[in-house]
């Protein structure tokens, strides 16, 4: 991504004034201010017609907290038995809030989990080789994605953002080895890029005799805001996605069992 640094830094040295299409020269997928399509994936595995299903009790109240769907496939003439899909009550409300898709090897495909525990999903994420592709999460709870994130290496490479909530993509966050580097603005909702701006420097902790730092910039802090502003929504994805991932874990509900 880096050979495309001076088109940005070209943009935002002209004030804004020059428009560039979002998706060209940035590595981004599909067209225009739309969100690149989801990865192709069987959403019948967390389908029960024509499987087996086994219960379990986790906290002991005699009501199901944990479904497992097995499907049968042809082996060498036989049947062979897989998991293929686990349903989640992870709060005992009796209504399921997380589902995890499984691919014929046992690998996580998919997962789809209620953040706010009302029957919505609201985060979805996508899965190849069991590593973290995508993401697709809705702030506002009203049944559409607003953030998608983008992962090459299980680290972030870029995000995307509908801030106004209008359907299409007007905030864009590019990543270098999982920090971010640059943010673009569409300001008047034509998929276009209006302002390119550069992520400030790391902070570094002063040595004992240097001077003190001036202090930011109104400009900085500003700019620094509206970043602090869309990581919230995007981290709180995360906490929550790492929130289950630990009650998965602890009960035991992520193994590759077979049984």
């Amino acid at each position: 991504m880096r050979r495309f640094l001076p088109l940005a830094l070209a943009i935002v040295a002209c004030g804004g004034k020059q428009k560039v299409d979002a998706n060209v020269g940035f590595g981004a997928e599909g067209g225009g201010a739309q969100p690149s399509p989801a990865p192709t994936q069987d959403r019948t595995r967390c389908d029960a017609t024509g499987k087996r299903i086994v219960k379990m009790d986790l906290n002991k109240d005699k009501n199901a907290d944990v479904f497992k769907m097995f499907a049968t496939r042809k082996e060498d003439g036989q049947n062979v038995e897989f998991l293929s899909c686990k349903e989640v009550d992870i709060n005992f409300d009796g209504r399921k809030d997380v589902w995890f898709y499984y691919g014929d090897n046992g690998e996580r495909t998919r997962e789809e989990m209620d953040l706010d525990f009302d029957g919505k999903i609201d985060l979805v994420t996508y899965r190849t080789a069991e590593k973290v592709v995508r993401q697709e999460l809705d702030t506002d709870f009203d049944g559409k994605a607003d953030i998608w994130r983008h992962f090459e290496g299980e680290k972030i490479a870029r995000l995307e953002r509908d801030s106004d909530r209008n359907g299409s993509i007007d905030y864009w966050e590019y990543y270098e080895g999982g920090a971010i580097d640059r943010v673009g603005y569409d300001l008047d909702n034509d998929g276009k890029v209006d302002r390119w701006d550069r992520a400030p420097p790391p902070e570094v902790p002063a040595a004992a005799a240097a001077p003190a730092a001036p202090a930011p910039t109104a400009a900085r802090r500003a700019l620094s805001g509206r970043w602090q502003a869309v990581r919230l929504g995007a981290s709180f994805g995360a906490a929550a996605m790492g929130y289950f991932a630990f009650q998965a874990n602890r009960e035991g509900l992520v193994t590759r069992d077979a049984t």
